[in-house]
């Protein structure tokens, strides 16, 4: 799935124009196979990955909890009395400072929400940890905002000066204080980068770049924090939490953004064997390397690849595996939808792949009934494909609802047709929006058509990957025709 900047799934169609995980042992047999012992190991597996959201979200409350009572303990505790309750100047200094702590925790929040950790990920799925991430990030710009207008102002009402005259006082004498505004300038165009009317206008490389100068605009903060800061210059446990904690995140990051992708390389020795054109804008990339029986990857997930050659190196974007992994190669079907992913006809064989993932939830692992509905449109049959291939051989009733503008733009529509020959319990229908000479089903994917074709959609589970508005539109028929939350299956990105 190539990820460009709209949304969906399957060439990812994000294009950030621009990318969930573990193998399952049990499924020698087919996937959520049939019998007690798979389905006692799966369940396991749920319930696992349950308690492992569940522990995230405590450990998140934990420490909020823990830098809150660090604040408040500080502030009550001062040998002058309550600092509370001295009046404006010192609650003003008080919010500020309780600013800061909060939007440095974000900050590392948000390296860890987008880091690919796999101990996160594989409990919340990675599009629930973007979109936590998006949200999260207007929660740190306010904060970002408040620490500086509150401390400024404090200072200024006990200094009885303006806030202009205050704030140049800051900039000129104040130790780091120069280095604090430069980091708080960095987050500043980061946050307005990240905003979605401006990230569409933005090419990749730009957005890229502004994105790195995050990591210095954190370690002028962290300068700052523990150079200057109350809480940390009178508190020695709280300094040691804090250096813990960056340690931690920074830990994570560099294995599992760094070393792991290095060490698959080296391990693997990803090549591209060959370049497979499916329709006019869709290229398959075919990818091959050593003992790949032994990379853990399910039909269903993505990898963030980068094609290590001129041009290509200085971009990882992520794909959807097309076709059910079978331990001799790997195929990613890549839609042209921006200035990356034009310019994968161009790959030549032998060109050295270095691969993060694999990623995603979106597998065969979620399965829970018997009989299966799956909606793809466009681009995002990639995942579906390969999924429905899974699910079918292990013996499940599989319905594809396949939507598309015309006959010429259907992937995969030969494979799909083999599939259906091969599989009896399969069966694909293809939809078309514009194609008068189409013979089939005309129109878009609707509660109409879900209604006729999957009558008993109640009692299947539903895989659903595509465009934003197909998959709102879908989403809310399938809550009016009473489909359990927890039987439908979908994944959206949008960095």
């Amino acid at each position: 799935m190539s990820l460009s900047r709209r949304a969906g799934r399957g060439s990812f169609t994000l294009e950030k124009r621009p990318e969930i995980k573990d193998d399952d042992p049990c499924c020698k047999d087919g996937p959520c196979g049939h019998g007690s012992e798979h389905e006692g190991m799966k369940g396991s597996a749920i319930v696992s990955a349950r308690r492992m959201k569940v522990g995230g979200w405590l450990l998140l409350l934990t420490h909020i909890i823990l830098i809150c009572g660090f604040w408040l303990w500080d502030h009550i505790r001062s040998p002058s009395g309550s600092l509370l309750l001295k009046g404006a100047p010192e609650v003003l200094l008080a919010g500020g400072r309780l600013a800061a702590l909060l939007a440095v925790s974000g900050i590392l929040l948000q390296l860890m929400l987008i880091g690919r950790v796999k101990w996160l990920e594989r409990s919340f799925g990675l599009d629930k940890l973007i979109w936590v991430h998006h949200k999260n990030g207007l929660l740190v710009l306010g904060a970002l905002s408040a620490h500086p207008i509150l401390v400024t102002a404090g200072h200024a009402i006990k200094e009885r000066a303006s806030f202009g005259v205050q704030l140049k006082d800051f900039l000129a004498n104040w130790d780091a204080a120069p280095l604090a505004a430069a980091g708080w300038v960095l987050f500043s165009i980061l946050g307005a980068a990240s905003l979605a009317p401006v990230r569409r206008r933005m090419r990749y490389e730009h957005w890229y770049a502004i994105h790195l100068s995050a990591y210095a605009a954190i370690a002028l903060a962290f300068f700052h924090q523990t150079r200057l800061g109350r809480d940390f210059t009178r508190n020695q446990v709280l300094t040691a939490y804090w250096f813990g904690l960056h340690a931690f995140v920074a830990v994570n990051l560099i294995f599992f953004r760094l070393f792991s992708p290095a060490f698959l390389f080296w391990r693997h020795r990803f090549t591209v064997e060959r370049l497979e054109r499916e329709t006019d804008d869709v290229t398959s990339v075919v990818i091959r390397g050593r003992t790949l029986t032994d990379f853990r990857i399910q039909a269903g997930q993505f990898m963030f690849v980068r094609f290590w050659v001129k041009g290509f190196w200085w971009q990882s974007h992520p794909f959807s595996v097309s076709r059910q992994p079978d331990g001799s190669e790997i195929r990613l079907s890549i839609k042209s939808v921006g200035d990356f992913t034009a310019t994968i006809p161009r790959l030549a064989p032998g060109t050295p792949v270095l691969i993060d993932g694999p990623h995603g939830v979106f597998t065969a692992r979620q399965c829970r009934r018997d009989k299966i509905l799956m909606v793809a449109a466009g681009i995002g049959i990639t995942a579906i494909r390969s999924l429905a291939e899974e699910l079918a051989g292990g013996g499940r009733d599989v319905l594809v609802l396949y939507g598309n503008r015309n006959k010429a733009a259907i992937v995969f529509h030969k494979e799909l047709d083999e599939l259906e020959a091969t599989y009896p319990n399969l069966r694909v229908i293809h939809i078309l929006t514009h194609d008068p000479s189409w013979t089939g089903e005309k129109g878009r994917i609707d509660a109409e058509k879900i209604r006729r074709f999957a009558s008993d959609v109640a009692e299947r589970d539903v895989y659903l990957c595509g465009p934003r508005i197909m998959m709102k539109d879908v989403l809310k028929a399938l809550a009016a025709m009473e489909v359990p939350r927890s039987a439908i299956h979908w994944e959206r990105f949008s960095l």
